[in-house]
């Protein structure tokens, strides 16, 4: 029972009265193909400054197609489930306390949680990035994804890449590789150990219920 009002709570958070409409992001994004075993919910949060969200609909569906045809490959894919407002106070993430923040009081477990924002700035160095996966510093169990409204196509899967448990690597072929490299964007993927290593990282955040199953083809 509360369960299913939690998720209730989800979808119909964008249409409450002090929210802007946002169903959008979840009716017209990709939902998981019927032939994949492993369907798992992303719950975004736009922030919504006095001009409208930051970032539009074509957008995210860009950035999820991109992930499930690369997931494919271990049998995963991912539709947004709910989506709801941020407030325009964060639409720039400057330091790890605000990272923090962004995600701590938004954190439920059963789905990743995809927060994107204005700006994004690389908090080892001056400037600013594209995305992060962020673990809570009071609890690294506790984990989000973070995109800049800059982000290209790619990006959503490079940080999904590191929430199954990939680090930066060497591969020329790998999306987790950051270097500069004659490869076209199309061409990119995972190489095949990040994909063995993604399978068992799969199979570990459905026994903790970091992750759950959801029904494929259900929306």
């Amino acid at each position: 029972m509360f369960a299913a009002a939690v998720l209730a709570g989800w979808v119909l958070a964008a249409v409450s009265s002090d929210s802007p409409d946002l169903t959008a992001y979840v009716r017209e994004t990709p939902r998981c193909d019927a032939a994949v075993g492993h369907c798992f919910g992303l719950h975004l949060h736009l922030v919504v400054t006095r001009e409208g969200p930051v970032q539009t609909v074509a957008w995210v569906r860009e950035q999820v197609a991109e992930a499930n045809a690369r997931f494919r490959e271990i049998d995963v894919g991912f539709e947004v489930v709910a989506a709801d407002a941020l407030p325009a106070s964060d639409l720039e993430i400057d330091d790890r306390a605000e990272r923090d923040a962004l995600g701590d009081p938004r954190f439920t477990r059963g789905v990743a949680h995809v927060f994107v924002v204005g700006r994004l700035a690389n908090v080892d160095e001056p400037g600013e990035i594209r995305g992060v996966h962020w673990r809570f510093r009071a609890d690294r169990t506790r984990r989000w994804v973070i995109l800049s409204k800059i982000a290209f196509s790619l990006v959503l899967t490079h940080e999904l890449g590191h929430f199954f448990g990939l680090p930066h690597s060497t591969y020329d072929i790998s999306v987790m590789n950051k270097t500069v490299r004659p490869v076209a964007p199309a061409e990119l993927s995972f190489a095949a150990p990040e994909f063995a290593r993604m399978r068992k990282h799969r199979d570990r955040m459905l026994r903790s219920g970091m992750l759950t199953k959801r029904t494929a083809a259900a929306g």
